[in-house]
């Protein structure tokens, strides 16, 4: 009789670890998500995701000698394959090669035309689509100096070319980074940062007539800096017939504190405006950001924690509530998704991915299982939602789960 104690507590034992194993959450939590890993061809590194219409495209690193940048499309299941152009030749498969069986349906190669010595070795670092148009950007680090020689790429899913620029476009004593690629409705931009005639650095654009693109100039404008505030720009979205750049600002006329700022234009590459983000702290910054329709969502940190501000009836708000998960400066964030009206943020929490959902000023928190590390981006298509998740920018992996497991 001695050892049935012990044999039904060993079995409670088993019992516990297993719940905590299938992330059935602990008592009064809600049940993790669980996420399936998508299953993508041999020696393709995913660095950045973008939904296309009813498919996600996957910007790749290839495996190699050397490391070549890729393109793939993830379509739905049933979806019917998308023809490349008659005659030409997708770098790095044919056109008509084999589709690779993926979790939702086929993944299948958009042809990848670079043109010069950097851009057939670039990473991606930004690709936006409208489900039409495609623009791109990315770069590798090269030259005396190593610093990134960056590129533009653009096209539809039928296919993607580079478009060569002289060095000084994007390079030179005065250049800067580039951040985002944005397409509006007025037109494909590029956003970075550039040299000031002031001080610093300012917010720059880059807009395109034909294949050749030119740096806008940012003087007299609100993303010039100045004496009183530098800015820094880090990352940027489309919103309605203009631009929405989230980014921050060293406010030198409030006392050096470093601020979240957003930039926005009306059209295009014109009538900028700046607003600080409220209940900034001491310091902080935005990170991310993503719209839909005439609302917004940015991720980034005040005072080394995870802050989410909402724009929506013309004004900034700071969400209140989010859990308290520690951000620092260098720290990615994924930009926040919609998922039913609710501001949705998938967030590492010390190498363990959460999805926290803002309903009002209250916050549900879930663990994801599966995907660990950081997460770097989110889409949602269709009914699925994706995230790249990994100890590194190098060595991630594609997730899904199923919308409705999050609802």
């Amino acid at each position: 009789m001695r050892g049935r104690p012990a044999r039904l507590l060993l079995v409670a034992l088993v019992l516990v670890l297993v719940g905590v194993g299938c992330g059935v959450g602990g008592p009064g939590e809600p049940a993790a998500v669980r996420f399936t890993a998508v299953d993508l061809p041999a020696g393709a590194a995913p660095v950045v995701l973008s939904a296309a219409g009813d498919a996600l495209l996957i910007g790749v690193r290839r495996d190699g000698q050397p490391v070549v940048p890729g393109l793939l499309r993830l379509r739905p299941v049933g979806d019917t394959p998308h023809p490349g152009p008659v005659g030409d030749t997708p770098h790095p498969g044919p056109v008509g090669d084999t589709p690779h069986p993926g979790s939702d349906g086929a993944v299948t190669e958009v042809a990848v035309h670079g043109a010069s010595p950097y851009g057939v070795l670039a990473t991606w670092r930004s690709i936006a689509s409208d489900g039409d148009r495609l623009v791109a950007i990315g770069g590798e680090r090269g030259g005396a100096h190593g610093h990134v020689r960056w590129c533009v790429w653009t096209g539809s899913a039928a296919g993607i070319t580079e478009q060569v620029q002289g060095f000084s476009t994007f390079g030179g004593y005065e250049a800067g980074d580039l951040v985002d690629a944005v397409l509006t409705p007025v037109g494909p931009a590029l956003i970075g940062s550039w040299a000031s005639a002031k001080v610093g650095f300012d917010v720059a654009v880059w807009t395109a007539d034909g294949e050749t693109w030119t740096r806008q100039s940012s003087a007299g404008t609100a993303l010039e800096s100045d004496a009183d505030t530098l800015g820094f720009p880090m990352a940027a979205a489309a919103l309605q017939q203009g631009m929405l750049v989230a980014g921050w600002q060293l406010a030198l006329d409030a006392g050096g504190r470093q601020q979240p700022v957003v930039w926005r234009s009306s059209s295009g590459n014109t009538g900028w405006a700046t607003s600080r983000l409220p209940e900034a702290g001491k310091a902080g910054a935005a990170v991310a950001v993503r719209c839909w329709g005439s609302v917004c969502g940015v991720a980034g940190r005040v005072d080394g924690q995870l802050a989410v501000w909402r724009l929506a009836d013309g004004g900034w708000v700071r969400i209140a509530g989010a859990p308290p998960i520690a951000v620092g400066d260098r720290d990615r964030l994924a930009a926040p998704i919609e998922i039913d009206g609710k501001l949705t943020q998938l967030v590492s929490d010390r190498g363990q991915v959460k999805i926290a959902v803002a309903g009002g000023d209250k916050w549900t928190v879930r663990a994801a299982a599966g995907p660990t590390g950081t997460v770097t981006a989110v889409t949602t298509v269709g009914d699925t939602i994706y995230l790249l998740a990994g100890p590194d920018e190098n060595t991630q992996t594609l997730w899904r789960a199923d919308l409705a497991s999050i609802r």
